[in-house]
């Protein structure tokens, strides 16, 4: 019997802290348990529920470690990738505003502080 194959759609309802599924590199998993203990946070792993954070994923970790760190039980199957959505996938948090600069002219003195 082969591996259970997950529609984005069914993923997407794993998506509060007390019930995250995450998709990585086309694998679902369930780290409802998991994000208590991430190394970088739970936030960075909660705020993903229900997604593919592949994008995110890849450029801080090792495309393979989450099979080589993770409990097989928390991988629960692949996603159908003909059901990602473009709402399915994560998307980095927009830079925060840069403040407006001003000239050195424009700047308060030492005196005036």
């Amino acid at each position: 019997m082969g591996e259970r194959v997950w529609d984005m759609a069914e993923v997407a309802r794993h998506n509060k802290p007390e019930d995250c599924w995450v998709v990585l590199c086309g694998k679902v998993y369930d780290l409802t348990d998991f994000q208590r203990s991430h190394p970088g946070g739970s936030k960075i792993i909660t705020d993903q529920a229900g997604k593919d954070a592949t994008a995110l994923f890849l450029p801080v970790h090792p495309s393979d470690i989450a099979e080589r760190l993770l409990s097989p039980d928390v991988r629960l199957g692949t996603v159908d990738p003909d059901t990602v959505r473009p709402e399915h996938v994560a998307q980095a948090p927009a830079p925060a505003p840069e403040a407006p600069r001003r000239a050195v002219g424009e700047l308060p003195g030492l005196h005036e502080m």
